[in-house]
């Protein structure tokens, strides 16, 4: 089993791990159209921060609980195979919406994408959230502490589907990496919620409003700081990923 280069964009705050796998139809479930193989796992991590530079400028503050809801997963395919060149595009909607939550090890989640195979130069991936049943497409509960060491708990709720988590996977230089029956590459996405906080200060909680002893961080409470959360998680929703 072979170990990547990984290459982070400079905003990207979340981490992506890329490997080859073996036996892939005993590990997850196959969906998709082809004869190649791609893996995608996903982990949420809460309090790790995983990128060099990165810091929460109120240390007082911990994520507890939280989730992610996926509605749909894009593929732009850019290769080569025996006929040639090729471009292709894959848009595969889930039956049931995919929700990831923290730190809890659920292979339901996890799959197999069929595409085509082929020598490939990039591979996009976009995973489009969703809120569902009343659930919002992003959630996530933690604990502020303040200087007097008085706790209070906040929710953060992101309603809507306009943040997209993007990836792209591209070979090294004017290389190419394969992918068919045996060569599976295995994409780990582990998002790490506690640097969507990265710059919210003590100050900004401590004056934030509180809602029955809770600091509710919507579009329609304490929207300053729900603004500014919404455009960490922006900013760390794009990732560049290079196999040599």
């Amino acid at each position: 089993m072979k170990n990547y280069k990984k290459l982070l964009s400079v905003l990207a705050l979340t981490t992506v791990t890329v490997f080859s796998s073996c036996n892939p139809e005993n590990e997850v479930p196959v969906i998709g159209q082809g004869e190649g193989k791609m893996g995608i796992a996903f982990v949420l991590k809460n309090n790790t921060m995983s990128t060099a530079g990165a810091r929460v400028e109120n240390s007082s503050l911990t994520i507890e609980e939280g989730f992610i809801q996926i509605k749909e997963l894009e593929l732009e395919l850019e290769g080569r195979n025996e006929n040639g060149k090729f471009e292709k595009e894959i848009e595969i909607e889930f039956n049931d919406i995919k929700k990831i939550t923290f730190n809890e090890f659920d292979r339901s989640v996890d799959f197999f994408i069929n595409i085509p195979e082929g020598e490939y130069k990039e591979i996009e991936l976009e995973l489009d959230l969703i809120d569902y049943r009343n659930e919002p497409s992003i959630y996530f509960q933690g604990t502020f502490t303040d200087d007097e060491e008085i706790s209070t708990p906040f929710q953060f709720k992101y309603f809507g589907d306009d943040i997209d988590f993007e990836v792209e996977i591209e070979a090294d230089d004017d290389n190419y990496f394969r992918v068919d029956r045996i060569n599976n590459p295995l994409a780990l996405f582990e998002l790490s919620a506690i640097n969507w906080l990265r710059n919210v200060s003590s100050i900004e909680m401590q004056n934030a409003e509180r809602t029955d002893g809770v600091i509710l961080i919507t579009k329609e409470s304490n929207r300053s700081l729900y603004n500014k959360i919404k455009k960490n998680i922006e900013e760390s929703s794009e990732i560049e990923v290079e196999l040599d």
